[in-house]
């Protein structure tokens, strides 16, 4: 039997996410400047977690996400060269599909 698979990359701005069907692995990275909390794990700006690791079975997965925008993360280093860390809700969704 061959089963073919695909590793597709898309950064979400929102707090809805779609659902995800059929995904055998999945990694999720904060490009923003605010922590994200995924379905209650949270994830500091320039972190990658892996919600579900390959190990060989498939799943539909509905995320869900929210943003800690009251404290926003800031490097002390940036903070102190520019004056201010605009705030950015941002994760990147890396995971891999069977087509």
């Amino acid at each position: 039997m061959f089963v073919e698979s695909a590793f597709v990359t898309k950064e979400f701005k929102e707090e809805h996410l779609p659902v995800l069907e059929r995904i055998t692995c999945l990694s999720v990275v904060n490009t923003g400047t605010t922590i994200a909390i995924i379905n209650g794990v949270s994830i500091y700006p320039t972190q990658k977690q892996i919600l579900i690791p390959p190990d060989g079975t498939f799943s539909k997965v509905q995320l869900q996400v929210s943003y800690v925008v009251n404290t926003p993360y800031q490097d002390p280093k940036l903070v102190k060269k520019i004056g201010y860390v605009k705030t950015k809700n941002r994760i990147l969704l890396i995971y891999k599909k069977l087509i």
